[in-house]
């Protein structure tokens, strides 16, 4: 755990001067107070909006995970090809743990950000429907992580960028009735029916209970693939010796 701590410590010093603490805290608020704004003036349904605004939040994720996870592959390519990764913490899962769970604290600080600006803004939906929707974010946004650390550390930062725009473009689409069969099994549509689950069960109790089922499958499926992603990029990671050395 100690060195758990000194990654996290090491990970914010290496990022502090760097853009990613800004597009954490920045990206957010201006996001949700446009959204707000823009709702406080619009016609549509109550339900429609803050399905809308979760579902752009869903969608948006994996693009911003992809250029998030592509500066840190930078800034560590940077950092004497990896060397300062690899060789300042003895442990290599304390290692990559620590800078998982710094991406994730990270996460955890602008989901928070994009959701509590929109409620203080926008008050006509209950805490308890943002609340829900937060948890359900994070759970679904560290599988994605996941896949982009090992993308981003193999194959360098253009393909974690590359990844993640077509995450959210696969995200885009499975709102659609394209992903009512397929869903559960791509972990970028995750986020993305997990908040229309959400809204559903908040704004229509009784059609929710007809599908309930689906989405607590899915969501099971969605913890057991987040579980092996973990375990198989432990495996990984203890063997790597750094990445592609292009930018």
């Amino acid at each position: 755990m100690v060195s758990v701590v000194r990654c996290w410590k090491a990970e914010y010093q290496k990022c502090k001067h760097s853009i990613l603490l800004y597009m954490h805290s920045m990206i957010p608020i201006i996001c949700a107070a446009i959204f707000a704004g823009y709702y406080h003036i619009s016609r549509w349904e109550l339900a429609a909006k803050i399905s809308a605004y979760l579902e752009v939040l869903a969608v948006a994720f994996p693009f911003l995970i992809g250029i998030i996870v592509g500066l840190v592959v930078q800034i560590e390519n940077q950092a004497g090809h990896y060397q300062l990764l690899l060789g300042t913490i003895p442990s290599r899962m304390a290692t990559y743990i620590g800078k998982l769970g710094f991406l994730m604290i990270c996460a955890f600080g602008a989901t928070f950000l994009a959701l509590g600006t929109f409620a203080a803004l926008y008050r006509d939906a209950p805490a308890s429907l943002y609340l829900k929707a937060w948890i359900l974010l994070l759970i679904t946004m560290l599988p994605i992580y996941l896949i982009h650390l090992f993308v981003g550390m193999s194959f360098g930062k253009g393909a974690s960028m590359g990844l993640g725009i077509a995450g959210s473009l696969i995200a885009a689409l499975m709102i659609t009735g394209l992903g009512d069969a397929t869903w559960k099994y791509i972990p970028w549509a995750w986020g993305v029916r997990a908040m229309d689950y959400t809204v559903l069960a908040w704004d229509s109790p009784q059609l929710y209970a007809q599908v309930k089922t689906d989405f607590f499958s899915g969501m099971i499926i969605s913890v057991c693939c987040t579980v092996c992603l973990l375990i198989a990029s432990l495996v990984w990671f203890h063997g790597w010796e750094g990445g592609k050395n292009s930018e």
